[in-house]
């Protein structure tokens, strides 16, 4: 590992390390403790306002929907060095979610319903996977037994190439040259700025060529045979996640487009049928983006930005970004469950200040 990732000193901007080959340089890390503190603080708030609200104001008509990422067997699972942290979930946890939305009467969607547009007065929420990881093949047992469907989104040169996903990259790397999570975040955001070329380039110029090839189950893409054989399963519905996993806002007006159709062509070629939605990667989005998307076939965009949504006819502008809560598996689901019914939630509050700012 090169001094000048561990230094603090003689800070990169993410485009000088690029166009020199080196690694964008993170910042000094945040205070756990504090980081730690504001968290239980957050999560303490959420809870009383969730204790009062009344219970006309949770669960109105409306459409949830929910983001994760990678599975694992068991919580013992979780930590996954060869995974960027808290993106896994645990089969467990995964279930645990389902059923709690059932129970509160909610009914689970596929993209091509909520694209035709929902009938009006219902509660719905639509469970989606981020990226094309293999392990989301632990999904099935869940959705064959609670008979819901889910939307996988799928970054299709990941599958066709066999390569590892980046951030996995960083974070492992990183983790094994001692590096807080936090300093590993901090990198990770600063590669964002960058183009997924741009990024693979430097991470193989910094760990060697085989540095983007997954360690094994846990964090590979699916191939593109167990990817067809994936979307035959009748509660399985793929999306479009770009061929690269593009932050499109950071693609030129070409290349975004590209990033898009290419990703339309590829999952057509390997499982017969074109997604009819889009999730922007990074949430990143914008009316160019979402033009394109509607130019390529697609017909609902979904950001990260974490709000319940409003249903919509199918012709609705609004369904070119609607909003997704992240399932982060927490020690308490039932608290971050009832996060997403409805009533005010700090921790959400504070999430769209970071944002904004």
């Amino acid at each position: 590992m090169p001094d000048n990732l561990l230094s603090h000193t003689n800070e990169l901007r993410p485009e000088a390390a690029a166009a020199a080959g080196g690694v964008p340089h993170p910042p000094r890390a945040s205070q756990p403790l504090a980081r730690r503190l504001a968290r239980a603080g957050l999560a303490a708030a959420d809870a009383i306002c969730a204790a009062l609200t009344p219970g006309w104001v949770r669960d109105t008509p409306g459409l949830v929907v929910l983001a994760l990422h990678s599975l694992c067997r068991s919580r013992a699972e979780l930590h996954d060095p060869a995974l960027a942290p808290n993106q896994n979930v645990c089969v467990e946890d995964f279930r645990a979610l389902v059923e709690a939305m059932l129970e509160c009467g909610y009914v689970a969607v596929t993209p091509e319903q909520v694209a035709a547009g929902l009938a009006p007065g219902g509660k719905y929420v639509l469970f989606t996977f981020d990226d094309g990881y293999f392990n989301n093949t632990l999904a099935l047992d869940v959705l064959e037994s609670c008979r819901v469907p889910a939307a996988f989104f799928i970054s299709s040169n990941h599958v066709l190439e066999g390569r590892g996903f980046w951030w996995d990259v960083v974070h492992r790397e990183l983790a094994a040259a001692g590096l807080s999570t936090s300093a590993r975040n901090a990198q990770v955001r600063r590669f964002k700025a960058l183009l997924p070329g741009q990024i693979e380039r430097v991470l193989r110029a910094r760990h060697g060529p085989a540095a983007l090839r997954p360690r094994g189950d846990g964090d590979r893409p699916f191939a593109p045979a167990e990817l067809a054989d994936f979307a035959r399963n009748r509660w399985v519905h793929l999306g479009n996640h770009t061929a690269d996993h593009g932050i499109l806002t950071r693609c030129t007006p070409d290349e975004a487009r590209r990033q898009i159709e290419q990703c339309q062509a590829a999952l057509r070629s390997i499982t017969g049928t074109a997604p009819v939605a889009i999730a922007y990667p990074n949430g990143n989005h914008s009316p160019a983006v979402a033009a394109a998307a509607r130019a390529a076939g697609l017909r609902i965009g979904l950001t990260v930005q974490p709000a319940r949504n409003p249903l919509a006819a199918a012709d609705d502008q609004r369904l070119m970004r609607l909003g997704r809560f992240y399932f982060h598996g927490r020690p308490d689901v039932d608290l971050e469950f009832r996060g997403y019914r409805g009533g005010f939630v700090p921790s959400r509050l504070v999430h769209r200040m970071l944002q904004a700012a």
